[in-house]
């Protein structure tokens, strides 16, 4: 009866949501229109591929439904239009954005096609120039003097540790058995906190968050850094420059070669210029690179457990394994020491 129910309850959800699509598309004035559902990510949000709108550009509509759990990652499309906005003053291809209903949660917007990096790597299109482009773009946004011209929240040291804490309460059950102790999960946060105090202070940018090779697009008719479309970039918040070049290179669902990982990295450091504080960055990018593993590794068992999202089990291994890598590093040394510690053994996979 409880499931029936559940089902009840979301069949009815997804009437209103229906008719809240078709009554803003009717506002519109555009009759003789086709909503197509396009694959879904790990987000409530919905994307709907829109044929026969009036409009110079194929256009798509993204749906982040109001009346979805406000559960992380909670994002309205308030925060995308004005990130997108701002994203496309500083020169870079965001979509624009053409029609709205923001108590309904609905965007119509630029459709840039189905040429996701993803997409054209997995048919064999070229990686180097792809990601030379999505490099060419990071330093063009970091070096840009109005990069950190919006009003976001910072991506402080309170709000990394809350992310890294998914491990503890999420992975770690998984990997022993047991519920992490309230003495853990202190002393866990306080290792990170540590890490994070020896950031840089002068490399604040925006970063997107999500910046890997699925929110990554070649854009038709667009040329030099203009030709990488941006997605999925709603949760951008001010924080360091490392971190978005580290998600793109130890992108959680695949693997980027040893010579191509530094290829990139070192045509970042010779675009930011010498007078830039490599080592700083180098921090940086090593302890959000153990961050961001940490965090993944608890969201894709979340993901799992809470969402019923199985599927995302299968990318554990390779997050786990850049995780240990990290762990390897000198300078996590600290985060190393406390796993140890606790006689938690974080090398073995979980099974």
């Amino acid at each position: 009866m409880q499931q029936k129910a559940r089902n009840i309850s979301l069949d009815k959800k997804g009437n209103e949501r229906k008719f809240r699509r078709e009554k803003f598309i009717q506002s519109l004035g555009w009759s003789h229109v086709l909503l197509e559902e396009m694959a879904s990510d790990a987000s409530f949000r919905r994307y709907y591929r829109i044929e026969g709108a009036p409009m110079v550009r194929p256009v798509l509509l993204m749906e982040d439904p109001p009346d979805r759990p406000p559960v992380p990652p909670f994002v309205m499309v308030e925060p995308f239009m004005k990130i997108a906005a701002h994203l496309r003053s500083l020169g870079l291809s965001a979509p624009q954005v053409h029609h709205s209903d923001i108590p309904g949660g609905l965007l119509v917007l630029d459709d840039f096609g189905d040429d996701t990096y993803t997409n054209l790597l997995n048919r064999d299109f070229s990686a180097k120039p792809l990601y030379e482009l999505a490099v060419d773009v990071l330093t063009h946004l970091h070096k840009h003097p109005g990069r950190c011209a919006i009003d976001l929240p910072a991506y402080d040291a309170q709000h990394l540790v809350d992310e890294a804490m998914l491990l503890p309460d999420w992975y770690y059950p998984r990997l022993s058995g047991k519920k992490p102790t309230e003495e853990m999960k202190e002393s866990f946060a306080n290792v990170w906190r540590e890490l994070f105090a020896r950031f840089p202070k002068d490399q604040e940018t925006l970063v997107l968050r999500d910046y890997h090779v699925d929110n990554l697009m070649l854009v038709p008719d667009m040329k030099g850094i203009r030709a990488c479309g941006l997605l999925d970039f709603q949760d951008a918040l001010i924080g360091q420059m490392s971190y978005d070049l580290m998600s793109l290179l130890e992108d959680a669902r695949r693997d980027v070669p040893a010579d191509l990982r530094k290829h990139l990295y070192d045509r970042y450091m010779q675009a930011m210029g010498a007078d830039f504080d490599r080592a700083g960055f180098d921090y940086a990018f090593r302890v959000l690179a153990a961050q961001r593993h940490a965090k993944v590794l608890g969201i894709f068992v979340r993901l799992a457990e809470r969402d019923g999202k199985d599927r995302y089990l299968k990318f554990i291994p390779h997050v786990h394994k850049l995780f240990v890598e990290s762990l390897d590093n000198p300078l996590l040394k600290p985060l190393d020491e406390w796993f140890r510690g606790h006689r938690i053994d974080i090398r073995s996979p979980l099974k």
